[in-house]
């Protein structure tokens, strides 16, 4: 005879979630600390600090509300802040917010500054409680936001792979002469754009996934592949989260990264697949129940701006380029 799961325990079951993924700012799990407002220093052009801080956002469970230019206003989303939560709690984080804070608005000003004859930008960054049901958590979102946003700032390259694929124009001294790339020659890629499983479209499948290239691939002195250079990926599966535990999964391959001389160098990795949560055994128990199953609905899958990924450069091949 099936046990009775009471509800609450159903309810409790369903925070569960897969493992953490690896932040590329170093930080195992984003939680409030610090304050609610700071400002800092950033050595980086305003544009390329608002491009991280649009990055950054989702990584805080915020959404853009208003984006006037250098002013930006994010109010918290729901359902990426349970998508967040979620991965915390599998992380060891206790409390009722999982280490999130209060749901609230982030008031973001970035303006020129410079600072020691360095030309960069002034981030400023506040958060405001909501006035219920922002009560409960902390409202000290304003160093998280800002940590994430000074160091994808730096991550990201200040090149558009879009607009420029060989990577940022530099000017090479002498004649181009072929350089041989070799097989298994090592590559890192950044995601460019944070991917949320529910934003995705229901017919993603063999669509491209936008990388940049980490650092400049060199041989015997020569830049091959230039950093911030454009490398792809391809959606190989998505499905969305549903009821009855059924969780989010989003997998992708990676297909090839942009040489100096415009080549689309073929690039090999293990691919990513990224799921939304575990289903542990009190909710599977849970699930057997028909009548409360599809109140289980599983986990959204999330991956954060500027996460990276070691590849290796697939086959030979010869490039020219300058030295």
């Amino acid at each position: 005879m099936q046990r009775f799961v009471p509800l609450f325990v159903l309810l409790a079951a369903m925070a569960g979630g897969l493992r953490a993924e690896a932040p590329p700012c170093g930080i195992e799990i984003i939680r409030t600390q610090g304050s609610k407002i700071e400002e800092r220093f950033v050595a980086a052009d305003p544009e390329q600090v608002k491009f991280a801080l649009l990055r950054a956002l989702p990584a805080l469970a915020a959404k853009v509300d208003k984006d006037s230019e250098y002013h930006i206003e994010a109010k918290t989303d729901m359902e990426l802040y349970q998508t967040l939560a979620r991965t915390n709690r599998d992380a060891g984080v206790h409390g009722m917010t999982a280490g999130l804070g209060a749901f609230g608005t982030f008031i973001v000003d970035i303006r020129p500054e410079t600072r020691d004859g360095v030309q960069g930008a002034h981030l400023r960054v506040e958060f405001h409680k909501n006035a219920f049901r922002g009560r409960v958590g902390s409202d000290a979102y304003a160093h998280p936001l800002v940590e994430e946003t000074s160091c994808l700032a730096k991550t990201l390259s200040t090149n558009d792979p879009s607009a420029n694929p060989r990577g940022p124009n530099v000017k090479v001294a002498g004649a181009l002469q072929p350089v041989a790339l070799a097989e298994a020659t090592p590559i890192k890629v950044l995601l460019r754009d944070p991917l949320y499983s529910k934003k995705l479209g229901k017919n993603t499948g063999g669509q491209a996934v936008q990388f940049e290239v980490a650092d400049d691939v060199t041989v015997n002195g020569a830049v091959v592949i230039r950093r911030g250079a454009l490398a792809t990926g391809h959606f190989t599966k998505l499905s969305k989260a549903k009821g009855y535990g059924r969780q989010a999964e989003v997998d992708f391959a990676f297909d090839s990264a942009t040489a100096v001389d415009g080549q689309e160098i073929s690039v090999t990795g293990a691919g990513e697949k990224a799921r939304g949560g575990r289903t542990d055994d009190t909710l599977s128990t849970a699930l057997m129940l028909p009548a409360l199953g599809w109140l289980a609905k599983g986990n959204e899958a999330f991956i954060r701006a500027g996460t990276s990924y070691d590849l290796e450069v697939s086959g030979n091949h010869t490039v020219q380029a300058g030295r």
